[in-house]
């Protein structure tokens, strides 16, 4: 901020949990649920984008959704500019929907293929406003103008449009109510590699124009890291990792997140040979079933016994960033690693690279 003051909090979660009942037997009772989002907290500040993280089926996708209650939440709160939305009745809530709205990720579903661009664009309007007809139209063309579709195609349908148009068309209808907060919901995972930087450089352009603030989810770290200016990483349900952008690339803290880094291509073949790739073995746990202690304890490769027998805090360890992992609390993996190699005084990362170079050997 100019005069130094910081950005006041826009978007607060706090404990969100989105759980989904699953039945069965012959009665279809209810025998368990899936914890698609499990105890989530974070903040998002006016003006900035939150980058969200993690591999398929970690609970991205839902927690967005949740969010912007799309979805009944289990449990938590989704506070925005101070009011919490989580236990409103939709009657109360649809006051709000103007301030929230979502960019989704397949812009062919999500668009109706029996409407034209200026339907689908000018829907909003029509639910949420008495605005006359001219100045319904002359707000579709202006918000066809800003995501840079010719106004010529108003008439036309989705099909007649390609990948990018389509999602261009979707970015100018979440616009039209003038919102506060947009939820990004992988805008370019079904786009071509081609198109992605034209519409993530779209939305950079129109976050300045009209002041927006995103949670920009997705699983293509080199893109989050060009958008984001925090970056939360979730795995199984939980945040594992929340921290500024160039703070959790330069110096990941979770063993999660250390692994999701070492998997980005590195554009410089001299440095992309010096690259250590940390490779998690075995599959990612149920939700229905996670783990008992660290979800990540299945796979993460320096687990504990602590790891598995109790559930790590997330906390702040330092200024800024927060991370749910024993490590951080002055645990170490030495003492379960002495049976195993006599070298378990080194650090971590060095051990690791040691015992490839061996297997390399061999």
């Amino acid at each position: 901020m100019p005069d130094g003051t910081p950005p006041r909090k826009l978007v607060e979660v706090q404990d969100l949990k989105m759980h989904f009942p699953i039945y069965g037997g012959v009665l279809r009772r209810r025998v368990g649920e899936v914890k698609a989002v499990d105890g989530v907290s974070f903040d998002i500040h006016e003006g900035e984008t939150l980058g969200l993280v993690g591999e398929s089926g970690c609970g991205k996708s839902t927690c967005g959704r949740a969010v912007l209650r799309l979805y009944e939440v289990t449990d938590g709160a989704v506070r925005i500019e101070g009011e919490n939305i989580a236990d409103w009745s939709p009657e109360h809530l649809r006051k709000v929907r103007p301030k929230m709205q979502m960019v989704f990720q397949d812009p062919q579903a999500s668009l109706n293929p029996r409407m034209t661009v200026a339907s689908i664009i000018g829907e909003p309007l029509d639910e949420h406003t008495k605005q006359s007809k001219k100045a319904k139209l002359d707000r579709v063309y202006h918000l066809m103008d800003a995501v840079g579709l010719n106004r010529d195609f108003a008439n036309r349908y989705p099909h007649e449009f390609s990948g990018g148009q389509r999602q261009r068309i979707g970015i100018a209808r979440a616009l039209a109510l003038n919102p506060r907060f947009i939820v990004c919901d992988e805008p370019i995972a079904a786009l071509d590699v081609s198109i992605q930087a034209q519409v993530v450089n779209l939305l950079e352009d129109l976050q300045e124009e009209f002041g927006l603030t995103y949670l920009f989810i997705s699983h293509d770290l080199s893109m989050v890291r060009h958008i984001a200016d925090r970056v939360a990483v979730m795995y199984l349900g939980k945040i594992v990792e929340l921290a500024p952008r160039d703070a959790l690339y330069d110096a990941p803290l979770h063993p999660y997140t250390q692994a999701l880094l070492s998997a980005v291509p590195e554009p410089d073949p001299s440095l992309e040979a010096r690259t250590e790739r940390i490779i998690l073995k075995g599959d990612v746990p149920s939700p229905a079933k996670p783990p008992k202690g660290c979800n990540f304890c299945t796979r993460c490769p320096q687990v504990m016994d602590i790891c598995r027998q109790t559930e790590p805090v997330y906390r702040e360890v330092s200024p800024g960033r927060f991370t749910a992992c024993h490590l951080q609390d002055g645990h170490t993996p030495q003492t379960q690693q002495q049976q195993q190699a006599p070298d378990a005084g080194q650090p971590a990362p060095a051990r690791r690279h040691e015992q490839n170079q061996q297997g390399e050997d061999k």
